[in-house]
């Protein structure tokens, strides 16, 4: 199935979960009824008027390198409704080593542990740190990039000349028409779960 179809499934899909929303007022929101999990098997909730989901991986330079922005994004955007949503999906690491990682580099937000790749199948994820904008009602708003300082493994700038990811989230906070819906990015490719 194309990531196209996936991401339409996907979008189709929310409508169920606002229904379940609506006729139940002790729910809040769509993601909530996900039921995601967190790296100790905790849920994961996002009550915000926008939920930032990134894709991040520890054997990934690039979405390493992207830390630092995102903690900072989270804190500067926290304020106005934006939550964080870290999205750890290599199915092929152990959850130890993704404690650790997410120790090590000081994540300012909640991370899921989606190593089944439900997330990565409902949105059609395929690199990190691939970044999904979603409203509280779960219509996607913004599918991509961070900002553009890497674009290949091989060059790099010191300094991104266009911060993607901040011009959508100041755009939703001042309640501006959005720059743009998409941006294409650069990162590590998803491993695939080994289907048995």
């Amino acid at each position: 199935m194309s990531r196209f179809l996936r991401l339409m499934f996907f979008l189709a899909g929310m409508s169920g979960f606002l229904g379940s929303a609506i006729a139940n007022e002790n729910v809040d929101g769509w993601w909530n009824q996900l039921g995601l999990h967190d790296l100790n098997g905790g849920p994961v909730t996002a009550k915000g008027k926008w939920i930032v989901v990134v894709f991040i991986s520890p054997e990934c330079p690039v979405a390493n390198a992207s830390i630092p922005v995102l903690n900072s994004l989270a804190r500067e955007f926290a304020p106005v409704g934006v939550d964080f949503v870290g999205v750890y999906a290599d199915p092929t690491l152990k959850v130890s080593a993704l404690r650790q990682h997410a120790s090590d580099y000081r994540l300012g937000f909640p991370t899921v542990d989606d190593r089944n790749q439900r997330l990565v199948h409902l949105t059609g994820a395929t690199y990190t740190p691939e970044t999904f904008v979603f409203s509280h009602e779960g219509a996607l708003l913004y599918r991509g990039r961070i900002d553009d300082r890497v674009s290949d493994f091989s060059s790099g700038r010191p300094a991104a000349t266009h911060e993607d990811l901040h011009e959508v989230l100041r755009a939703l906070a001042a309640e501006k028409e959005l720059p743009f819906s998409r941006r294409p990015g650069f990162g590590c490719t998803i491993p695939e779960a080994i289907k048995r």
